[in-house]
């Protein structure tokens, strides 16, 4: 499977995403993948992975990626799942052990949305519900910041140096996000979600984009078309940057380039790229059967 890199400040994202076939983008520099889609030999190595709903393009390669790891003699892959699916997934994983006569390790792990979860250094992670056909949810990545509180941002350094001699309090811990995986969901997600908003980096489904499959198919079937973003653009003020994933396989990659080229208003266009796979993978496999 030939993997798609792009870069964005001081992250690396691989990964594909093409609605109903595949989607898993990983963060090697944060050691996680978010969705596993059908499974990626070059993506074995990630141990934390982050499902967004139980979709097969999303979630099939999970048990692959489980029993590679336990071959290799990797530690287990901690996966954090919807509560919704946490039985039946278990229970699919500990089949697949039946069927391959091999007992492999893993840690599966009912996400509380309550909870903020420890990745590495300064940075967390926690989940956000999405609206989709089936129980779902989105994850934004939080960074751990200690910054000066609002009411003493404006004084001179000589005299915050002092009050922080005497007074530890002006200093506020924050967790400011810093990227945000939407899986597959309506425009809800981002017109309801603050944090979304705020994100620096989005990464956000828009499987339509044509006048054939209008905004009434995109939500009978719980995605995004393109319009809903135009429509909804003041939300993207703040985002630094807008990956947008999970296109139709219907659409070539000229198209959707030149589609978000022509409809997307130049502000919002500047930020924004069309997460594209190298090489179609839908006509890969074929090639290769």
């Amino acid at each position: 499977m030939i993997l798609t890199e792009y870069h964005y400040k001081d992250f690396k994202f691989i990964g594909n995403s093409e609605g109903g076939i595949h989607t898993s983008i990983a963060i090697p520099r944060l050691k996680l993948m978010f969705d596993t889609g059908v499974g990626s030999p070059q993506l074995v190595e990630i141990p934390k992975i982050l499902l967004t709903h139980g979709h097969l393009d999303h979630a099939s390669g999970l048990a692959y990626l489980i029993s590679q790891r336990s071959l290799r003699k990797l530690p287990p892959a901690e996966v954090y799942v919807n509560p919704a699916i946490y039985e039946p997934l278990d229970q699919i994983l500990k089949l697949w052990h039946k069927i391959e006569d091999y007992q492999s390790e893993y840690k599966l792990i009912p996400i509380d949305f309550n909870t903020i979860y420890p990745l590495q250094g300064n940075f967390f992670f926690r989940a956000i519900p999405s609206v989709h056909r089936v129980p779902s949810n989105g994850y934004v990545i939080l960074e751990k910041r200690n910054k000066l509180k609002k009411e003493y941002l404006n004084l001179p350094g000589h005299v915050i140096a002092e009050l922080k001699k005497k007074n530890p309090d002006i200093i506020e811990t924050r967790f400011e996000p810093i990227i945000t995986f939407s899986g597959d969901t309506q425009i809800e997600f981002v017109i309801h979600n603050e944090i979304v908003q705020q994100s620096k980096i989005l990464f956000l489904e828009c499987t339509y984009i044509c006048d054939k499959r209008p905004i009434e198919r995109a939500r009978k079937w719980g995605h995004i078309h393109l319009y809903e973003i135009i429509e909804n653009q003041e939300y993207f003020r703040n985002i630094e940057k807008l990956f947008l994933i999970h296109f139709s396989t219907r659409y070539t990659k000229k198209e959707i380039k030149d589609t978000l080229k022509q409809l997307l208003p130049e502000w919002l266009y500047k930020k924004t790229t069309p997460f594209l796979t190298k090489k179609n993978f839908h006509s890969e496999i074929l090639m290769n059967d």
